[in-house]
Order: C-alpha cells, then sequence, then structure tokens
C-alpha cells in the first residue's frame, strides 16, 4: 500500500510528488525503499515541460531533507554517550575535514547504504547545514541520473506508455540487481587509495573483482 501511495503521489502532483517521494523514501532509517523506480518510470512514461535538471534538484531537496533527518536521530544518540567517546568523535571530525563532505555527497550520489555514514555522523555533531548541501548535491545526481535513465528507455520504445511502463520497469529491477550485487564499499576504499586511473585500469582487468561473492 505504502508503495502504491508513492506512485500515485509522483502521477497526481508531478515533480513536486517527485519531491515528496524523495523525502518519503529517505527520511526512514535504514530503510530500502525503492522510490528511484518510481522516478524512473515516471522519466519513462511523462513528457514534463519542467527540465530534468529542476526535477533532479526537487528530487534532491526532497531526498537531502529526509536524510537530515536521519542526521537528527543520530544526532540524538549524542546525548547519551559518554564524555570520552565525545571528545575522540570531535578529534576525528577536526582530521576528517573536507573529506566528511566529500563522503556524504559520494554515498547520496551512490547505491551505497549512506544511513551507516550518516547516523555516526549525527552522533558525531556534524553540521545539519554541510550535510544537507552535500546530500543534497548527492541526490540531485543520482535523480538525474533516475530520470535520464528513464528518458532514454521512451526515447529507445517510442511514446508508448504502457510499452515504455513495462520496459522501464523490467530494466530497472535489473539495474538494481546489479546494483546490489556491486561491491561498492571496494570500489570507493580503491578509489580513495589508488585513485580513478588505477580503478578503471583494473575494472578492465578485471571486472568480476568489484561483484560480491554469493555468501556475502
Amino acid at each position: 500500500m505504502f508503495l502504491e501511495d508513492m506512485e500515485r503521489l509522483i502521477y497526481i502532483y508531478g515533480p513536486i510528488g517527485i519531491f515528496l517521494v524523495s523525502f518519503l523514501g529517505n527520511v526512514i532509517p535504514y530503510s530500502t525503499v525503492p522510490y528511484l523506480i518510481f522516478i524512473v518510470h515516471y522519466g519513462a512514461t511523462v513528457t514534463e515541460t519542467l527540465g530534468m535538471i529542476e526535477i533532479a534538484i526537487l528530487g534532491g531537496i526532497g531526498a537531502a531533507l529526509g536524510k537530515v533527518i536521519v542526521l537528527l536521530i543520530g544526532s540524538a544518540t549524542r546525548k547519551i554517550l559518554p564524555e570520552t567517546d565525545k571528545k575522540s568523535m570531535k578529534l576525528f571530525m577536526k582530521l576528517a575535514g573536507k573529506s566528511v563532505f566529500i563522503a556524504v555527497l559520494v554515498f547520496a550520489a551512490t547505491p551505497l547504504p549512506d544511513d551507516v555514514l550518516y547516523i555516526p555522523l549525527g552522533a558525531m555533531g556534524y553540521s545539519p547545514f554541510k550535510f544537507f548541501v552535500a546530500a543534497a548535491i548527492g541526490k540531485a545526481i543520482i535523480t538525474y541520473m533516475a530520470l535520464l535513465f528513464g528518458e532514454t528507455i521512451r526515447y529507445l520504445v517510442g511514446e508508448s506508455s504502457t510499452i515504455a511502463s513495462i520496459v522501464a520497469i523490467v530494466a530497472t529491477l535489473i539495474l538494481m540487481f546489479l546494483i546490489v550485487k556491486v561491491d561498492w564499499e571496494m570500489i570507493i576504499e580503491e578509489i580513495v587509495s589508488k585513485g580513478w586511473r588505477s580503478f578503471i585500469l583494473n575494472l578492465l582487468k578485471n571486472p568480476l573483482k568489484y561483484v560480491k561473492k554469493s555468501s556475502e
């Protein structure tokens, strides 16, 4: 029922519906609400006068607001932490510096399980404003990619909304399956430690290296 309500929001309210769905899909900690499926479907079946960039920004803001609530939930746990832990967290935040902002942006822009990062950041007292900016940029990027994916499907199969809907759903499910099977943590660690060039070379040599083993 909840997923049906989310789909209805998009088709009744259009871009504002994407804002609402993006918020609802991100506000529950550790949830796996597949809200991007609806955005792909929207991009595949609806010809919107508002540009994709503007819609992506709306979706990014909605998703980021949801994640700010997740951050604040993490912040609430700070009150029950021992003083020694609080001091250690403050030291970590000083050492991390700008890399925290980049980490939030990267986690938001990819299918990485971002709440694993965001809740501890809340407990560490990370700035909600900086967090919102980074998360909004990242979520706008992934929303834009979802819309672009949907529009590409519409371009390939034509204007038939029924065919586009079927293709969008099937293609999105396949894509999500592949995304789940990719070891994103390994990719991020390798890019950070060795750089983009090394990662791309390794990807070309052995792409299966970045696929999760069945036991994981």
